[in-house]
């Protein structure tokens, strides 16, 4: 089942990290924070062709599944109205209900005492591996309203961001040094205290963002700030 989970999604398409010459003390170190994530993000600085972007794909390949809630069998079990709900977190691990939101854990009150089943429902899904796009928005990043679910819903919902994709998984940036500081400041404070904080357009939340940070930049198209490559634990040349 694994491997038909990862054929599905390609993951074994990705360039075999034990196949990549050389480059061993870069291995090792995407392999000890693979392990260990709260160690810190990793930095790979060079050129062109020099292997940067498959290092960090070939590493996710590498990556075993994660067991997520499966909050669409629990809202559809529960109410029909309750359909329409829509979790501010991603990726929530079922046996860590410290981490789950408040709307989550009310919809899973409900689901324990509506249902004859002690079982909470899970499945499982390839660990997530998200690129941040060199233009991205800060509401794409963090999240934002979700205007049609609000209009209809007569309240504000929120619209989780790539932060909230990432919690659990692999969090990616290529060419770093050409991201907007602005939002490079705010994937390092969220990745840095795991947590996703929004205090925006009337929302005051947070989710979990427990991510593996790996970036990359070309030295040869723009310098990288030292408050930068200090907030990343291993900082290594391909």
């Amino acid at each position: 089942y694994i491997k038909d989970l990862m054929n599905k999604n390609d993951s074994l398409r990705s360039f075999p990290l034990a196949a990549i010459t050389g480059h061993n003390l870069l291995k090792l170190s995407l392999l000890l924070a693979a392990v260990d994530p709260s160690l810190g993000g990793v930095i790979i600085a060079g050129g062109r062709g020099t292997g940067k972007s498959v290092l960090a794909r070939g590493l996710h390949a590498l990556m075993p599944p994660v067991e997520i809630l499966d909050n669409d069998v629990i809202a559809e079990k529960v109410d029909i109205r309750d359909k329409k709900y829509k979790p501010i977190c991603r990726n929530l691990n079922p046996l860590k209900p410290d981490e789950w939101d408040a709307e989550t854990q009310n919809i899973l009150e409900k689901y324990q005492n509506n249902i004859s089943e002690t079982v909470i429902p899970s499945k499982v899904i390839q660990t997530p591996f998200v690129q941040v796009p060199i233009g991205i928005t800060e509401d794409r990043l963090v999240g934002s309203i979700d205007v049609a679910a609000s209009l209809n819903s007569g309240e504000q919902v929120f619209q989780p961001g790539i932060l909230a994709d990432a919690h659990r998984g692999v969090l990616y940036i290529d060419d770093i040094n050409l991201l907007d500081d602005g939002i490079v400041n705010l994937v390092l404070e969220a990745t840095g205290r795991e947590q996703n904080y929004v205090e925006r357009d009337g929302l005051s939340l947070s989710h979990p963002c427990k991510a593996l940070l790996i970036a990359t930049y070309n030295p040869e198209e723009g310098v990288l700030r030292d408050h930068v490559l200090d907030r990343f634990a291993i900082v290594l040349s391909a």
